[in-house]
């Protein structure tokens, strides 16, 4: 009887545990990288570039082929000697051959620089998506942190009211506030568990966001390390934008990318000019066959002397000179020399777009310094005028009214401070991914 209650016991406790767990921001964004799709499509990217560098690296190995073939002829058929007779024959061919290029004007050796360089694109572009990834992870996960607080607060807010209605149900038993004073602090309350259950919803809303943005199937049991072990960054000081923006256009992946396809582009335009040189290739064969005539009064030599006579080894260069090949080469030339100019402008682009993001991110930082500094100062005046206008209240100086619309105001206080301290920590951790 034991047994079962302790293997329970252990099942019980194992959900427990697992109930318990809580995602870190890092866990969050490793989990993110490692089953987002966008990040599996630009691995696969990757590996596909990988492969293509690796074809154009063994362009050099050389190419082996054999081949078999079995013919008849009806009426002159060939003979080992070359010699066509007059008969029916059935002729067996087999052979093999190599060749292999000595000198393709550099095609091969440009078009392995362009496609390791590419590789090394595709690499910068993988590290841009988890970038972006990163900086959206982080959205939201902000946002969950956000939310928690504020449910917190909406929490606190009920307990007060509750407390407040108790507190003017006695006094209206002792004939010091009215009856109507009892109506409005429960209104009070209402309005707050109203406020409760939209903070509880947001909250849900907001997980359920951070879950899809993760792909998990489901967002049971999921929850965020709790605000106080989060920490901030009220402390952390802006770097200028010139000098993030420095940093990021020589680091940030973006323009990696952009500036290894700008010399892509380059080794394409050689690879492409090999066109107008010629080309030697070496070759090398092994060819042997038999032959059976239909004629009784031909006599067949066997199979085994014909194959060792028949044989035939050849070695070779071939030179292809080019001459005219309807100009392609020359236009092939021109296109190769327009990519480099729009990937020069593209450069270009990137580099005022980068400069501009980060602009703002700075401009966007600094205005959350100051809403959240300006938040702080509100909320020490709200809480200073409630305190007063409870103080007051208690001692029948101040209407019910008065209360409630201090708390109000104090709750409004809490809020804005929670949104200013999130959004300033979100803007600084954005402008700090520039200056990585």
């Amino acid at each position: 009887m034991k047994k079962p209650l302790i293997i329970i016991f252990l099942i019980l406790l194992s959900v427990s545990l697992k109930a318990q767990k809580v995602w870190t921001l890092q866990e969050c964004i490793d989990y993110a990288m490692e089953h987002n799709v966008n990040i599996l499509q630009s691995q696969v990217t990757q590996q596909n570039a990988e492969y293509q560098l690796k074809i154009t690296k063994n362009s050099w190995l050389p190419s082996i082929n054999a081949s078999v073939s079995e013919n008849l002829g009806f009426g002159q058929s060939p003979s080992s000697t070359g010699v066509y007779v007059s008969n029916n024959s059935s002729s067996t061919s087999f052979g093999i051959n190599m060749s292999m290029p000595v000198f393709q004007g550099f095609n091969i050796y440009n078009q392995t620089k362009s496609d390791n360089l590419n590789l090394q694109a595709s690499l910068m572009d993988l590290e841009s998506v988890k970038y972006d990834l990163s900086l959206n992870i982080m959205a939201y996960y902000m946002q969950v942190i956000y939310n928690k607080e504020l449910k917190s607060v909406a929490e606190h807010q009920v307990e007060l009211s509750r407390e407040q209605y108790e507190k003017t149900r006695v006094l209206a038993a002792l004939g010091r506030v009215s009856e109507a004073d009892v109506y409005e602090s429960a209104a009070q309350v209402a309005t707050d568990e109203s406020s409760l259950t939209e903070a509880e919803n947001n909250l849900l809303l907001s997980i359920l966001d951070l879950t899809q943005a993760l792909e998990l199937d489901n967002m049971d049991d999921f929850d965020v390390v709790s605000p106080d072990k989060f920490g901030d960054d009220e402390d952390m000081t802006l770097a200028s934008p010139q000098t993030t923006f420095e940093f990021a256009l020589q680091h940030q992946p973006v323009m990696e990318a952009a500036r290894l396809r700008l010399e892509k582009t380059q080794f394409d335009l050689k690879a492409t000019k090999s066109s107008w040189y010629p080309s030697l290739g070496f070759y090398a064969g092994y060819s042997n066959g038999y032959y059976n005539y239909f004629n009784d009064n031909y006599q067949n030599e066997s199979f085994g002397d014909q194959i060792s006579q028949n044989g035939r080894t050849q070695v070779g260069l071939s030179l292809n000179i080019p001459i005219f090949n309807s100009m392609r080469t020359k236009y092939q030339v021109k296109m190769s020399q327009l990519s480099i100019k729009d990937q020069e402008l593209q450069i270009d682009n990137a580099s005022k777009t980068l400069k501009k993001e980060i602009q703002q991110s700075y401009y966007n930082a600094v205005a959350a310094e100051q809403k959240y500094k300006a938040s702080q100062n509100s909320l020490q005046a709200s809480q200073i005028a409630y305190d007063y206008s409870k103080a007051s209240f208690d001692a029948g100086k101040a209407t019910l009214l008065e209360l409630n619309e201090s708390k109000t105001r104090l709750f409004k206080s809490e809020s804005n401070l929670l949104q200013a301290k999130y959004e300033y920590m979100y803007r600084c951790r954005v402008l700090d991914f520039y200056g990585k």
